[in-house]
């Protein structure tokens, strides 16, 4: 998914508007994932569907959240792209997530 820690005891992940993973190595994510993206990034979109489809069948556990309105590097601050509604909204919704899933 997105860059980071790749170990599969690592319990949750948070790609934010990258592009999804090939659908064949789907079933080795063995994380729970929320996957935060922008409405109006097409490009990157375009891989939701086969990336949900792909996490149904692996019984992956995920999130979908798309922020309508938002386009690609919506949470970067210093960019143009910035949302703060929907910035500080996936902030919000990430904490929750991890805090669901990486709690022992």
């Amino acid at each position: 998914m997105a860059a980071g820690h790749r170990s599969p005891r690592t319990g949750g992940r948070r790609p934010l508007y990258g592009p999804a993973p090939d659908a064949a190595k789907v079933p080795n994510i063995k994380a729970a994932v929320l996957g935060i993206y922008g409405g109006t990034d097409t490009r990157i979109n375009a891989g939701i569907p086969a990336l949900e489809t792909a996490l149904k069948a692996a019984g992956t556990v995920y999130g979908i959240k798309i922020y309508e309105g938002a386009g690609h590097a919506f949470n970067n601050d210093t960019g143009g792209n910035y949302v703060k509604a929907a910035a500080d909204d996936a902030w919000a919704q990430t904490l929750a997530w991890f805090d669901q899933y990486l709690k022992a």
